[in-house]
């Protein structure tokens, strides 16, 4: 598509690619930071048992419910 059919200059289109590039790659880097810390925090042995969590979110899951019955 052309900047015209997008009713835009092509200055206008060229710092909107470059904006979302730049945004795009920011985005890459966080994650990727992300990952790393979750990678050397599980290598540490900073882990919860799948059963915890499970029980950690059937709580929490419960309290929804019981103020939502509440508020009724």
């Amino acid at each position: 598509m052309t900047a015209k059919a997008h009713d835009r200059t092509v200055a206008q289109l060229l710092r909107d690619f470059m904006r979302d590039y730049v945004e795009q790659a920011e985005y890459d880097e966080w994650l990727r930071a992300m990952v790393e810390s979750s990678r050397a925090s599980a290598n540490a042995g900073n882990l919860v048992p799948a059963a915890e969590v499970e029980a950690r979110f059937a709580a929490r899951r419960a309290e929804t419910r019981r103020r939502l019955e509440a508020s009724k």
